[in-house]
């Protein structure tokens, strides 16, 4: 596996917020996708959170192209009311951008589990995932902030 910082990190009250590249063997092939992780603010070298899986993977046209199965990070800005552009390309054919927020960005690189390394530990990880929101999801439905069909 193959690994790369992308752009500058940003700076949060959390700690540095990273956007890295790295190429994942898949069944059909290699992949090049963007990855999040977070390091300290006093010790930079130091990770604090690292989620599993992918941030953003090549979908539907980004798919295809002169390399395929391929998303590269162009870099990123934060604007006064932090919201956080991302330019990224895919395939060497094309230019994307992906808007989010920090506080978005902080809470999935937060809260989503690392990688359980082998199927049957991730399977298991998103299933207790999953067995932790339906309580969530449900009162939700109930205060009517969700469809009662959504399951």
């Amino acid at each position: 596996m193959k690994n790369g910082q992308g752009p500058v990190p940003i700076k949060t009250g959390k700690g540095w917020l990273h956007l890295a590249h790295g190429v994942r063997n898949t069944a059909s092939g290699l992949r090049y996708v963007l990855y999040l992780f977070l390091t300290s603010l006093e010790e930079p070298w130091r990770v604090t959170h690292l989620p599993g899986g992918h941030f953003i993977a090549p979908a539907g046209k980004e798919y295809i192209g002169d390399v395929g199965n391929v998303v590269f990070s162009n870099g990123w800005i934060v604007n006064e009311k932090e919201e956080v552009f991302i330019y990224y390309g895919s395939s060497d054919t094309r230019l994307h951008v992906a808007t989010t927020s920090v506080g978005q960005l902080l809470d999935y690189a937060m809260n989503t589990p690392e990688d359980g390394l082998r199927s049957a530990a991730s399977v298991a990880q998103r299933c207790a995932l999953i067995d932790e929101n339906i309580p969530i999801l449900e009162k939700m439905i109930a205060n009517g902030q969700l469809p009662a069909n959504i399951f």
